[in-house]
């Protein structure tokens, strides 16, 4: 069998990517399934929050009105339904004991007003419940979004989904009897599914159709990411009920929910700083001895310990280690080409 050039360059690259892949620190932290919901009533769920007083979760598909509890294990255990014309329904959040479901998907972006309604106190008893809520519009105009943030003094947040996300802040007192106004207040990542507060409000985590981004709860810069790749259609992000992990959902039918750590900022490397050379001694002078305090405390005539030379072995050692990775990385590849050229 005739194997061309371009089948021996996959092949070598293949077997180089999976011999760094399976170097100790150098894959990526796998995630793991935490639960499923296998229930045939949620087939687009769209947003995901624990309950801890509850040892629950609620959930909800993109259209009606009704929500759903959810075991540990992903089982229904009950549900409510309020009485509202709901038209997009996308996000969940919870404080305390109040539930909010947020009714601000907007596809084509024509929407005068969108809605937040909540719940104190919910029920998966089954029954219809009375709601109370509140109507939005954007500053700017109508965009499309299913991200609702609640800070923990209860401050709303909505974070748009388009090519260029934003995040849209709500009044600090709200009315119900009027309409409230999203002013902007920051840039998002793009394609924003859902995002919670990570604990002490200083960091947001957002989902997106590819990662786990880690944002400034000020600036909104990034602060770190984690790819996710392994859900069909990521559109829910929560805390696990013991707030150390987060759990990452999807669309369809019996979906799995993965736990993930939440993705740290990645340290970075420093260079040593070069010494300096030692500053000229001044010359010796029968008349001028210097006394302990003319001399600096942090001399740089001073040896280096014990422990400054093992760490700078182990730092050149590192090096050595990578490069000799690289190498052999290198080696196995070419021999794998000669031997597939011979084939």
């Amino acid at each position: 069998m005739k194997i061309t050039r371009g089948v021996r360059s996959v092949v070598a690259l293949a077997l180089a990517a999976a011999l760094v892949g399976v170097w100790p620190g150098v894959a990526a932290a796998a995630s793991e399934v935490a639960f499923r919901i296998e229930d045939n009533r949620i087939t687009e769920s769209s947003g995901l929050v624990r309950d801890t007083a509850g040892n629950r979760f609620w959930t909800l598909n993109d259209e009606g009105s009704t929500v759903y509890a959810l075991s540990t294990s992903g089982r229904v255990i009950g549900s409510f339904s309020f009485r509202a014309q709901t038209v997009d329904p996308e996000a969940i959040a919870m404080l305390d004991n109040r539930l909010y479901v947020a009714d601000i998907g907007d596809n084509n972006e024509e929407r005068d007003q969108i809605a937040v309604y909540y719940f104190d106190n919910p029920s998966p008893a089954g029954a219809a419940v009375t709601y109370k809520s509140w109507d939005f519009r954007y500053a700017d105009g109508p965009h499309n979004a299913e991200t609702l943030l609640v800070s923990s003094d209860g401050r709303l947040f909505v974070v748009t989904k388009g090519s260029k996300g934003a995040v849209y802040a709500a009044p600090r007192d709200l009315v119900t009897a009027g309409v409230n106004v999203l002013t902007k207040v920051g840039k998002a990542p793009k394609q924003v599914t859902d995002g919670i507060f990570l604990k002490g409000d200083k960091q947001i985590a957002l989902l997106t159709k590819t990662s786990v981004e880690v944002v400034d709860a000020k600036s909104y810069d990034k602060i770190a990411s984690a790819p996710m790749t392994e859900q069909p259609q990521p559109e829910s992000l929560t805390y696990d009920l013991d707030g150390e992990q987060l759990l990452v959902g999807s669309e369809g039918d019996n979906s799995k929910v993965l736990s993930i750590p939440v993705p740290a900022a990645e340290d970075k490397e420093t260079t040593p700083p070069t010494p300096k050379p030692p500053a000229p001694k001044p010359s010796a002078s029968p008349s001028a001895t210097p006394s302990v305090s003319e001399t600096p405390a942090d001399s740089e005539d001073v040896e280096p310990s014990a422990d400054e030379e093992s760490d700078t072995g182990s730092d050149r050692a590192g090096t050595y280690f990578a490069l000799g990775l690289a190498a052999v990385v290198a080696t196995v590849a070419g021999a794998v080409v000669g031997l597939v050229r011979r084939a």
